[in-house]
């Protein structure tokens, strides 16, 4: 679906959520839900954001012990989502929502934290 397609069926009351999201190392989807028109007017240029506590659990959502960038001792952060919006698209599996992937991440740290891009490959599994 191209932007101004989501535009018209946020408009007509077609689509009133979208989904920004990932993948994850269990290959679940995890991400973001936006009422559409927020995400028209924000998400789309500014992107968004989530913990990087999404990278670190297990199938319970519990944190899982060793990962460096994310852990109780230094704590949890925020990475950014940019909407990749070549994979815009209904979302099947429910009404009234579209779906976009997120094209990269990067970790939003203080100074002296970890500040390169977080390991993920938004692609790695095909919708």
């Amino acid at each position: 679906m191209e932007l101004e397609q989501l535009r018209h069926k946020v408009a007509d009351g077609e689509i009133d959520t979208v989904v920004v999201g990932f993948t994850d190392h269990y290959g679940r989807t995890m991400g973001k839900r936006f009422d559409a028109g927020f995400f028209l007017e924000s998400g789309v240029d500014d992107g968004t954001h989530a913990c990087d506590y999404l990278l670190t659990v297990d199938m319970e959502m519990a944190p899982v012990e060793g990962f460096a960038y994310a852990n109780w001792a230094t704590g949890y952060g925020d990475f950014h989502m940019v909407p990749d919006l070549d994979t815009l698209r209904l979302a099947g599996w429910t009404t009234r929502t579209a779906f976009v992937r997120q094209a990269r991440s990067t970790a939003r740290r203080s100074p002296g934290r970890l500040s390169a891009r977080l390991p993920l490959t938004p692609r790695s599994v095909n919708t």
